[in-house]
Formats: structure tokens, sequence, C-alpha cells
């Protein structure tokens, strides 16, 4: 049995097959007319998935550009693009568990959808759990709070000893951070740019946009946005943290002694020092060493226990029925 963590969020998608090498790609789907030239000798193509098809957003008209997840609701054509392109490039081949995640909220329907889907698609058996569960397995805490940002949504569960407790999906996700700063972009420097530039903008140091724009080379830098986004951020932060406040009235203090921040929005700059400011008289803050991959790593960790110990149930049963037909031998 081979085990995969996959994790498909709003922007990137995250796998491993092993809980150390995650690949990571664009949670993006593109599907577009015939070309006019193929200079590559390649048969025609209208599906491109992951960087090519952010190149293709970027580079072409007349194209649906898809995303897996819209206001916490699954777009299950991209979904599965996704989920296929990201099985194939790990190149795992033969019997598979692949363990992964839906938003918090996803109703009883849509998860028996998916992995009914997913099954068919992968050809393997799936195990579903909510996003954030997959931070808290590999941060090793069974018991607690974890905040998981995303692009689009932000999701929330409170567990205790593994076991689900409530939680919750707030449509509030970095989404809201960067448009409100493209819009200002456009309007400054006039050009658009996408959530992967400015993903790369705001968290790699030096990191530029760059278009021709009338006959010139038009750039944008951190700090010639670094105090709009202070702004926005500080106000989204507390937004986030108002909401979060309301599914954590009334718990017992024991289950907020571990409070996990993770997901993309956890690497923005600023944002785990405003969480640890707003939530110092409850407990400490803690965050994965890389949050964005944190919920693969700890998928394929949740596939592996889970996949041992059925293996282990069949051994014992075969056992079991061994010892049964022996015993009908000797009477």
């Amino acid at each position: 049995m081979r085990y995969v963590g996959l994790d498909i969020g709003t922007n990137y998608t995250k796998a491993t097959a092993n809980g150390t090498d995650v690949i990571i790609f664009p949670s993006l789907v593109v599907y577009g007319e015939e070309k006019e030239w193929s200079l590559k000798g390649e048969e025609e193509r209208k599906v491109y998935v992951g960087e090519e098809a952010a190149y293709m957003a970027q580079s072409m008209e007349n194209v649906e550009i898809l995303r897996p997840l819209h206001e916490g609701r699954l777009m299950h054509r991209s979904y599965m693009e996704l989920a296929r392109h990201g099985i194939s490039s790990l190149n795992v081949e033969g019997e598979r568990l692949i363990a992964t995640g839906l938003p918090v909220k996803s109703s009883k329907k849509e998860r028996a959808e998916i992995v009914n889907e997913l099954k068919q698609v992968l050809n393997s058996d799936i195990l579903l759990l909510p996003q954030p569960v997959g931070s808290m397995a590999y941060m090793k805490t069974s018991t607690g709070v974890c905040i998981d940002i995303g692009f689009g949504t932000t999701d929330v569960v409170v567990l205790a000893d593994m076991e689900y407790l409530k939680g919750d999906t707030l449509l509030v996700g970095v989404d809201k951070i960067y448009e409100n700063l493209e819009m200002i972009i456009r309007n400054e420097f006039g050009i658009t740019i996408t959530p992967e530039e400015m993903v790369r903008l705001l968290s790699e140091e030096g990191y530029e946009v760059g278009r021709v724009r009338g006959g010139k080379k038009i750039s944008v830098k951190m700090e010639d946005i670094s105090q709009s986004y202070n702004e926005m951020m500080k106000s989204w932060v507390e937004r986030v943290v108002n909401r979060v406040n309301l599914l954590l009235e009334g718990l017992s203090i024991s289950l907020v002694e571990n409070i996990i921040l993770t997901g993309g929005g956890a690497k923005l700059p600023g944002v785990q020092d405003e969480f640890k400011e707003h939530f110092r008289d409850i407990g400490d803050i803690k965050v994965p060493d890389d949050p964005v991959t944190a919920n693969a790593k700890g998928f394929y960790s949740l596939a592996r226990i889970y996949g041992k110990h059925e293996e282990g149930l069949e051994e014992k049963e075969k056992e079991e029925k061994v010892t049964e037909k022996r015993g009908r031998r000797k009477k």
C-alpha cells in the first residue's frame, strides 16, 4: 500500500508521497480554444493545469479559468483535474490510500460525492478529513484549535483527542487582501497582477511584478504597497479573530491550550504577530514550520496511520479464521 497526502486549496495544490517532499502547483485549470499555431508538435490540448494554466491565464484570451473552490463550495470539474494532476506528478503506482481534505462546513452529500468521484478518477482508496486536521496531525496535536487561513476561506476546527467537536468555514480568506491590493495597483500603476504573483510579491524579498504598458516597462515592489497592505492586513485579521472568538466562546480552557495557525495566510507579513497579540489572553499561537504544506504532510501521516490500522485488522481477521478452521479440524 502506498500513501499520499493531497491538499487541494483555492490557490495552490500540495501533494506528498513520503510526508517530507511536497510538490506545489497553482490550483488553476484553464479550458481554452484551439490555438492558431502549435510550435511544439504536440496534439492540440484544451485543458491546462497548474503552472501551465497560470501561464495560459496570463497570456491567452477567450479561456475559461476555474479554481476548485468558490466561497467554500466545490467546483467538481476543476477539483478532479487538479487531483488527477497531483497524483500523476507524484508518480505513485500500485495500491494507494489518499488522504485529503475539504472545508469544515462541506455538506455530507458533497463529501460523499467527492469520495466516490475521487475513487473512480484516481483508482484509489480515499480518506476525507476537515482541512485543518492535517495541520493538527503534522503538529502532533490531538486536542486543540486550528485556524487554517486559505485563499478563499478560513477554516476553524476544535478537536478533543482527535474527535471533532465543532468547527466553521468563514468566507474570509486572503483573497480579500489581494483583491483590494490588486485594485490599488491597477489604479496607481495601470497593471493587473494574478493571485500567484501577489503571493510572491508579499512573501519573497526583492520580488517585483512587471508588465509592458504603453511602450514602457512597469514594475511593482513590496515597498510600493507596504503602507496600504499593513492597514488592510490589521483590519482583516481583526475580522477573522472576531469570528473565531464566537466559535471559541464557552469552550473549556483545556481545549484552547493548543491554538495552531496554518495555511497560506499565516505566511503573510505581520499576520502571525497580529494573531498572537489578539489571543494573548487565551493561549499561545503555534505555527508549523511551513504553514502552506502542513496540511498535506499531516494528511500523509494520517493516511499511514489509518492504512496500517486497517492492514492490522485484516491480518487479525485472517489469523482468527485460520484458528477457527484449525479448531474445527481438531473436533
